[in-house]
């Protein structure tokens, strides 16, 4: 081929290729100036409810666990006893294993239809060479993210976290744990396996020793478990209490702990400060920010009258417990509340007192009853509800269940509701519940659990 036909050639060529660019170039530029049908109808939204044909799985955390009851295994928490079940509605009630090499604990699951209203909650008496006080407790549905607050590491106390997981899968939980100085970082509470259909009971003065304060994050993968913390205080080799703490789910800016009390039959004998005579174990108030932002908490107690007293503030660094000492508790003091600026945890230690006999409870903030709903408010024996309405509103409650109670609660009071058993409790306010046993020298609470929000409606779209 000649020189000059190789140069037509190639021109052409050149040509049809500037040619099909300009022709996209246009196209490209009509697509942006020309609107194009659209899709006329957005995909189809439909509410179907999870709680029609599921199932509620509530979780009991069985007998109380002896740190160090087995000689051969000193850093094992031991299940020692048997704790009583009182369940309110109707469910199926189950056991826990105690896991994978561990002694069985008694821990119970109560399985009802998701829709009813159904609780459950525990108490035990201990009386041992190295136990001895009352526990009680609620039991609670298993979640993917909780907090405890109360309990301590320092010499004679003892702390451990019980986790139960009644699904078919399980559960790897990260426990991070705070104090007086913020989180403590051990590498050892990462990734804590709890199979299904068991509990594992974890010691916590193995990861945080000698601690003063105590505030517990639980968050679990695979499957939710339900979390609690056993608390028992020895002085020397003589047992001198013990208590159950009750989780929390989400922090609040009020917070109302009901049933706190400070019983003691040498009241004569209290013990003279700078400001006046003090209870010989005052109620100590535990807060944490789980925030990022610092503020404070001012402590009040509440009786059946609506007297307010004011006992004190806390100051709140983020994710560092901070603690309130009352040197005088109101003793007809029903419940405490506790107003924040920032988003807080918080629990409360009471005490009852009577002789050399002394116990102890971590008393857990309650979750708002909401108006007009039929809670079950499930009473374990020797106990008494504490109904609290911090609202501006008289609530009006009806207490049904053996024999039914109506009464009218005035704004800022919380009330004593004596009865046992399986309860129900209905108030035209929203209010806060719980439940207080106290008897001579001993002392054990918990909070009335309303159902969990996470059950409800979930959004499928259809193509």
């Amino acid at each position: 081929m000649s020189t000059s036909k190789k140069f037509v050639r190639g021109g052409a060529r050149a040509l049809t290729g500037l040619v099909i660019t300009g022709a996209a170039a246009a196209g490209v530029l009509l697509l942006g100036t020309v609107q194009l049908p659209g899709v006329e109808r957005e995909p189809h939204a439909v509410k179907v409810s999870t709680t029609q044909t599921g199932e509620r799985s509530i979780v009991c955390a069985g007998a109380f666990a002896e740190l160090g009851a087995d000689p051969s295994r000193p850093d094992v928490a031991v299940p020692v006893g048997e704790a009583s079940v009182v369940v309110s509605g109707d469910g199926e009630l189950g056991t826990l294993s105690g896991g994978e090499g561990a002694s069985a604990s008694g821990a119970r699951v109560l399985t009802g239809a998701a829709e009813a209203s159904l609780a459950a909650a525990q108490s035990q008496k201990l009386s041992s060479a190295s136990l001895r006080g009352a526990t009680a407790s609620a039991c609670v549905e298993p979640v993917n993210e909780q907090w405890l607050v109360g309990g301590a590491s320092t010499l004679g106390l003892s702390t451990t976290l019980s986790l139960g997981n009644a699904s078919e899968v399980p559960a790897t939980v990260q426990i991070s744990v705070f104090d007086e100085n913020g989180e403590i970082d051990a590498v050892q509470t990462s990734g804590v396996i709890v199979t299904p259909n068991s509990e594992q009971i974890v010691s916590l003065n193995g990861y945080a020793p000698n601690r003063e304060r105590l505030a517990v994050r639980v968050t679990s993968t695979g499957a939710p478990v339900a979390a609690s913390l056993g608390v028992a205080r020895v002085d020397g080799i003589v047992p001198v209490g013990t208590s159950a703490v009750t989780r929390q789910l989400r922090p609040e800016q009020q917070l109302v702990i009901p049933g706190v009390a400070n019983e003691d039959s040498h009241d004569h004998e209290e013990v003279p400060t700078d400001t006046g005579p003090a209870d010989r174990f005052p109620v100590l108030v535990h807060a944490i920010a789980p925030g990022d932002a610092a503020g404070s908490a001012t402590i009040s107690a509440i009786d059946a009258k609506g007297v307010r007293t004011e006992l004190g503030v806390i100051e709140l660094e983020p994710r560092i417990v901070g603690a309130l000492a009352v040197e005088a508790w109101p003793h007809d003091a029903t419940a405490i509340v506790v107003d924040a600026d920032v988003p807080v945890f918080a629990g409360a230690e009471g005490a009852a007192n009577s002789g050399e006999t002394h116990d102890f409870q971590w008393f857990a903030a309650a979750p708002t009853i909401p108006a007009n709903t039929p809670t079950a408010a499930p009473v374990t024996p020797g106990g008494a509800l504490i109904v609290a309405n911090t609202g501006d509103k008289e609530a009006e409650v009806t207490v049904a269940g053996g024999k039914e109670q109506q009464l009218k609660i005035a704004p800022g009071s919380a009330v004593v509701v004596p009865g046992e058993g399986s309860r129900t409790l209905t108030s035209t306010e929203p209010v806060h519940a719980g439940v207080r046993m106290i008897g001579s020298g001993s002392i054990a609470g918990y909070p009335i659990m309303p159902r969990a929000e996470h059950t409800g409606q979930l959004t499928v779209y259809t193509r």
